[in-house]
């Protein structure tokens, strides 16, 4: 098979996971379930917007993780890149006197300490060869040590309102930030199936072996796949800290896992080779009306971790024997086509 054969195969089967269809059936289920159980308040408009508040932060760790897992690898320091990002973003504003001026020039220093987290991790990885898991948990609790030594374990505050105020911005209704999130998913979504960086992320991904005898810069694409999760996380902790209105060590402490969840439910292939980003976006927004829907019906927020898991568990399995499912449906419908006929 030729590398040319090769990469229309790659892009033939971009679209033709089944495992997108499933998501999108079952977020629809949950949906009109809870429409149902409790049109009042889940189907109001402030509840929708707090569906839309709260996703965009959770969304962009979500695509840096997955982004990673396009080539077969994973990061696991994430929320320590946002939460140090976050952090020196914060400092650079109280030091600017809290200027509204300082808000542009400490986004942009956000931006970059992410770029050279993701950059650490790379060179680990990349030039290292550290398996992904293990370099991104030591790198993990390196970032999370350097952002408690930044913070001096308290909350930063005293931002200008030009940056807290990003997060109360709305248009139509619409959060800001929800809108920037789906701006940079749909960058992500080019770059990762419609660019040629992005192909070879796939192939380093599937057939690493076969993408070095291809030509593919395995040491070039890794790099850029981690520097791009770290940008995402950057990106992610100063939307955490303008809703939270401060910069912390320990914030998002829980959205690693959730984030993981998120990557699983889109479907995203933890082998490599498969990701889909409008997958990564409604895997959020499931679990976002799956909370929301639950506490509107009961008030504990320990039925809503059940569910969640619940629903990882179902997304998984149906995955898994969706395949199987579908065949025996085919060959069913064959033998009752060749008997009538």
């Amino acid at each position: 098979m030729t590398f040319q054969s090769l990469q229309m195969k790659f892009l033939n089967t971009m679209g033709a996971r089944s495992s997108f269809l499933r998501l999108a059936l079952v977020t629809l289920s949950i949906f009109l379930l809870f429409s149902v159980l409790n049109p009042g308040v889940f189907l109001s408009g402030a509840n929708f917007q707090f569906i839309f508040l709260s996703t965009p932060e959770l969304a962009l760790l979500a695509l840096a993780i997955s982004v990673t897992m396009l080539t077969a690898g994973i990061d696991l320091s994430v929320v320590g890149i946002s939460n140090v990002s976050a952090i020196a973003a914060a400092q650079l504003m109280v030091i600017m006197g809290g200027t509204n001026q300082s808000v542009p020039v400490a986004m942009l220093v956000a931006v970059a300490v992410g770029a050279v987290c993701g950059l650490v991790n790379a060179a680990l990885i990349a030039l290292l060869d550290v398996p992904p898991i293990l370099a991104t948990l030591g790198t993990q609790q390196l970032f999370s040590g350097i952002a408690l030594v930044l913070s001096g374990g308290s909350i930063i505050k005293g931002m200008p309102e030009a940056f807290t105020n990003i997060a109360l911005i709305t248009v139509a209704g619409i959060p800001l930030i929800f809108i920037i999130m789906l701006a940079i998913a749909a960058l992500v979504g080019i770059l990762v199936s419609k660019s040629s960086l992005g192909f070879q992320m796939r192939m380093v991904g599937s057939n690493p072996k076969a993408s070095d005898y291809s030509g593919i810069n395995r040491i070039k694409v890794l790099t850029f796949t981690y520097l791009t999760s770290g940008v995402l996380a950057g990106i992610a902790g100063l939307i955490i800290s303008s809703r939270a209105s401060g910069a912390n060590s320990q914030y998002g402490v829980t959205y690693i896992l959730l984030a993981i969840v998120v990557a699983v439910l889109a479907g995203v292939d933890p082998e490599g080779g498969y990701v889909t980003v409008s997958g990564v976006i409604i895997a959020v927004l499931a679990l976002q009306m799956l909370s929301t829907g639950l506490l509107s019906i009961q008030n504990s927020p320990h039925v809503v971790n059940i569910m969640q898991g619940a629903l990882l568990i179902f997304i998984v399995a149906l995955n898994a024997w969706g395949y199987k499912l579908s065949a025996w449906i085919k060959a069913l419908l064959g033998g009752v086509k060749a008997h009538s006929s």
